[in-house]
């Protein structure tokens, strides 16, 4: 094990996992619509599968409902996602929970699996480590599938993240995979989906194909400026000074990911919601998000912002939503802002 402890990390971090919000949540059905497009579409067997991290059981679910039949055994390190995990698939008759530790020595409970699913789970380990774990996975299941990170980060990595090689890490293991890059980045990185054997089939080959001629494309120069976070992020920018007077108050709905841009230093940036000036997080309802839009439109500010990696507010807070588009002109609306102007 790396010098970092992941297991201490993540039953720490388990005890409140559920409570974060960090990924949009369009996102994980973009995740969740792209994870059974592709199963379905190679025919992977789903008769006995095998989930790694379950977590509070989002995807052990989405796996229940969509093959009822099948026998699903899913793991957690955390006692707490696993009690999550219980709850939320209460009515899903097929599913075993079980706690594992990947660094225990123990055999993984169960054998001839048609699939084992991970999702978002294999990044938070050191890829010496991930290698053995393969290994092992492939004594046990038939098709190891999983979704993760697959590109470098522009920030530094967090020290419980690694983005890996996957297709490396799988031929180092002994096995052969295909990829599925998903059709949308989010916050400007890509996510891939792999599904690795000992053998894939010519199927599964097949459907592959398209997605190896998508990945050629998007790697030409034009297709990657166009995808780059920054580039759009200065799109963005050269968007608002366009709309709003220079030195005036605006609220910028970004969950503070854009950071502190340069090109608007000369405005007054509202983060929202706002406490002594810094970004406090999601508002807890629809009221209080339309409270603090009349509190911060008192004290001056002239317009609110939605960046893209918060258009999933419009939705979540649709109440909100309706209130801004019935007392409020929208002044621009594309696929990186929606603005409204709050005085004039």
């Amino acid at each position: 094990m790396s010098e970092f402890n992941v297991n201490e990390y993540w039953l720490e971090r388990g005890r409140n996992y559920i409570q974060e919000k960090r990924t949009p949540p369009e996102f994980h059905r973009l995740q969740e619509r792209f994870l059974l497009e592709v199963l379905k579409g190679t025919r992977v067997p789903m008769r006995r599968v095998l989930e790694l991290g379950c977590g509070f059981g989002r995807i052990t679910r989405l796996l229940a409902e969509t093959w009822p039949h099948a026998d699903i055994t899913a793991l957690d390190l955390s006692p707490e996602q696993l009690a999550n995990a219980r709850s939320y698939c209460v009515d899903c008759p097929n599913v075993f929970f079980s706690p594992y530790d990947f660094y225990s020595g123990q055999r993984l409970p169960g054998s001839d699996y048609d699939a084992v699913v991970a999702i978002e789970v294999f990044l938070h380990h050191p890829p010496e480590f991930v290698v053995q774990l393969f290994r092992r996975l492939a004594d046990v299941g038939r098709h190891i599938v999983n979704i993760d990170w697959s590109e470098d980060w522009s920030a530094p990595l967090p020290e419980h993240v690694w983005v890996h090689d996957y297709a490396k890490l799988f031929t180092d293991a002994g096995l052969k995979c295909a990829t599925f890059p998903l059709p949308e980045k989010i916050d400007g990185k890509q996510q891939r989906l792999f599904i690795a054997a000992r053998e894939l089939s010519s199927e599964l080959r097949q459907v592959e194909h398209p997605f190896r001629e998508q990945a050629r494309v998007a790697t030409s120069p034009d297709a990657q400026a166009a995808e780059d976070w920054m580039g759009r992020l200065q799109l963005a920018t050269k968007e608002l000074r366009a709309l709003i007077p220079a030195g005036t108050s605006f609220i910028l709905v970004d969950e503070a990911q854009w950071g502190n841009v340069r090109d608007l230093a000369d405005y007054q940036v509202i983060p929202f919601l706002e406490k002594d000036g810094r970004y406090w997080g999601p508002p807890p309802d629809d009221d209080a998000a339309i409270r603090e839009l009349e509190r911060l439109k008192e004290t001056g500010a002239r317009h609110i912002a939605f960046a893209w990696p918060s258009f999933w507010w419009l939705g979540h807070y649709a109440a909100f939503n309706r209130y801004l588009r019935s007392f409020f002109p929208c002044v621009l609306e594309n696929e990186r802002l929606v603005v409204f102007q709050l005085k004039w």
